[in-house]
């Protein structure tokens, strides 16, 4: 999503610079011009450059020091998934965290209440890379989201929990170290090792649930768009279909990861995981029929608004031709920065979903 939104922002950029060429070279002698040229394509390739370096940020080297804290064990006030007495149920719902920040934010929050909302009889898991100081554990929105009885939270220590799976070679190779986008694709690999340890349900924590999704089945995946699955909410039950899933997103990864390439280890895995599992090449024709078992539901579910449009959810207005949907993928990645506008999309889901969570941060929610 990231360098597609980045090619379609430097196409705009150059076409922008080379009307102003024609304007330009039209106004000098055919001689001068030919002259110029070159010199003025350069400099707006140069240009263009600079653009995209600046878009890119600093995501030009691995950042080893953005997951630092998952090696740590002390000042952590929550259980460890990693012991004996870590057992979820098989219809469990999991939520990761993979920064090292050591708390939610009201979003990230939001979305937890509403899926708690949404499922009261499904436990909820929310587990930390790195370790939550007790003071947070007690008096943040964690405290707020405690008070319902289905929701639990623990620390996942990634190695210890990669031993004996299929992702633990890649877990200690370190080559988590080596990514540019290292929070990231630590959730990547989390979400299939969690699914392929316990089952059940997975979701990103920028989406607002609105409705149970258990009537959905045990086995699916969901498309971000009619030729692309996505992995912002996965299915995987522990009977046959969900094991042969949850075994090929692992062994997908284990094989397949790039720490350099951003959606290489997401969406990419899981559209060359139903390739081979389904048998129909066109995604439109992916079903539980054609695809051993495995139901692709569309993007109306959950992203029934394209990232290219995400702004939507924060401008005034009503959000159009939803009715079908689940939940709301807000896509945070790109829409962090917005500011959630009183009475915008965003602001009416959450006033609804997480009640809770918006009373408590009232004006500040989504900042």
């Amino acid at each position: 999503m990231v360098v597609e939104l980045l090619s379609l922002r430097m196409i705009r950029f150059l076409l922008y610079c080379i009307k102003k060429i024609k304007h330009i070279t039209v106004i000098y002698s055919l001689r001068t011009r030919k002259r110029n040229l070159f010199l003025i394509f350069f400099m707006v390739i140069s240009a263009g450059t600079i653009y995209l370096v600046k878009m890119r940020g600093v995501t030009d080297r691995p950042k080893p020091e953005l997951v630092s804290c998952y090696n740590l064990y002390e000042g952590d006030s929550l259980p460890w998934a990693e012991g004996s007495n870590f057992s979820p149920r098989f219809d469990s719902i999991f939520f990761h965290e993979t920064s090292c920040r050591g708390v939610l934010n009201s979003r990230q929050a939001c979305s937890i209440e509403s899926t708690a909302r949404a499922h009261p009889t499904r436990p909820i898991y929310v587990l930390f890379s790195g370790p939550v100081a007790e003071i947070v554990y007690q008096r943040s929105c964690i405290a707020k989201l405690r008070r319902f009885p289905n929701v639990h939270f623990a620390r996942v220590h990634i190695e210890e929990y990669a031993r004996n799976t299929p992702l633990d070679a890649l877990v200690a190779s370190k080559k988590l170290e080596e990514s540019y986008w290292p929070v990231e694709h630590a959730s990547d690999i989390l979400r299939f090792l969690t699914l392929y340890k316990w089952g059940g349900l997975y979701l990103d924590t920028d989406m607002i649930v609105m409705k149970s999704l258990t009537p959905l089945g045990h086995n699916w995946v969901a498309r971000e768009k009619l030729d692309c699955a996505s992995v912002g909410v996965i299915a995987s039950s522990m009977d046959h279909v969900g094991r042969q899933l949850a075994q090929a997103l692992a062994d997908e990864l284990q094989t397949t990861f790039k720490p350099d390439v951003f959606n290489n280890n997401g969406p990419a895995v899981m559209l060359r995981v139903l390739k081979r599992l389904c048998n129909k090449s066109d995604p439109k024709e992916w079903t539980a029929e054609t695809c051993q078992g495995i139901t692709v539901y569309g993007p109306e579910y959950f992203y029934p608004v394209h990232y290219t449009n995400n702004s939507v959810y924060f401008e005034p207005g009503e959000l159009k031709n939803v009715s079908n949907a689940y939940a709301h993928h807000l896509w945070n990645k790109m829409t962090y920065n917005l500011t959630v506008k009183k009475d915008c999309p965003y602001d009416k889901l959450a006033k609804k979903f997480c009640p809770l969570i918006y009373e408590m941060y009232g004006d500040e929610f989504g900042t």
